[in-house]
């Protein structure tokens, strides 16, 4: 790794669902979904305490599913409150749901930022041709792991602290303090603004919601759980997505086998899907990325 990065860009999502040495499966030997907040966390600290300023990157949708699992006490999720204390403290940025990964990798490039996530940017590279594809493989950190719920990261080093050289000319100095006096004061009111953004969608989360909001919201559900499946590029049965997704959006309790018989009619009712096409073809038709099936399995192009 080059000492010449100023900071780190972390995918929160790559993070909060890394469930190495964790794993949860249903009674049919499938994984299960899982979101913690303590993993983020521990990647953050790690960052800081090597000296690097650190901001995560999380969808608005991702942090939903997350709370509306934590709200029904669900084991597949820690502590939603160290979300909560990592966006007060300005290093989780939730961003909107209709904004793909390339927004936080354009943010990394922007402020010559490492980067970390697991995912190697198969459909942006596709997607996005015109970005520096070689530079932003050579800032991005693939090799963190979590040993003993530990997060390292050995490709990682300290920052490096060197120290500027003087300037001679005083002029210059009461130039540069103002403009970082200036840089301050634009951050701080983009930190309240993101605040405010921030208790808003708490509230959003809390108050009853219109037809339409519930659409909308199992909809953001269906793209995070989706993509959460299937970004590692392995082919997932179908109906382990459904499963995954009538949790959060029937209520489901954690436990397969004690789910009520007919609740995949009951998910085809609330999400809307016809008993002809079913539920493949409705999550290809759906979905931001290209989703092919391949048998009873689905997985990214």
């Amino acid at each position: 790794m080059k000492d010449k990065y100023e900071q780190i860009v972390i995918d929160a999502a790559n993070i909060l669902h890394n469930d190495t040495g964790i794993e949860m499966k249903d009674d049919k030997g499938q994984k299960i979904l899982q979101s913690r907040p303590e993993r983020l966390k521990d990647c953050v600290l790690f960052c800081e305490e090597k000296g690097w300023k650190t901001t995560a990157f999380l969808k608005e949708s991702t942090y939903g599913y997350a709370r509306s699992l934590a709200k029904r006490k669900s084991n597949t999720v820690g502590d939603i409150n160290i979300l909560d204390d990592l966006i007060e403290q300005d290093k989780l940025h939730l961003i909107a749901a209709d904004k793909e990964d390339i927004y936080w990798i354009d943010y990394g490039v922007s402020e010559n930022a490492i980067i970390i996530t697991h995912d190697k940017f198969r459909g942006e590279k596709k997607e996005y041709e015109n970005r520096d594809w070689e530079d932003i493989d050579n800032r991005t950190l693939r090799d963190f792991k979590f040993v003993n719920n530990k997060f390292i990261l050995p490709s990682l080093k300290k920052k490096e602290v060197t120290r500027k050289q003087e300037e001679k000319q005083i002029t210059l100095e009461q130039i540069f303090s103002a403009i970082q006096k200036l840089t301050n004061n634009v951050a701080e009111l983009q930190r309240d603004v993101r605040k405010r953004e921030f208790t808003n969608l708490k509230k959003s989360h809390d108050k009853p919601k219109t037809k339409q909001q519930r659409i909308k919201s199992n909809l953001e559900i269906v793209n995070t759980v989706v993509n959460s499946l299937l970004s590692s590029g392995n082919a997932v049965a179908a109906s382990h997505i459904q499963a995954e997704l009538a949790r959060p959006i029937l209520g489901l309790d954690d436990n397969y086998t004690n789910w009520k018989a007919g609740w995949s009619d009951d998910l085809r009712k609330v999400l809307g899907y016809s008993k002809t096409g079913g539920f493949p073809k409705w999550l290809i038709s759906n979905s931001k990325k290209k989703i092919v099936q391949q048998g009873n399995k689905l997985s990214y192009v």
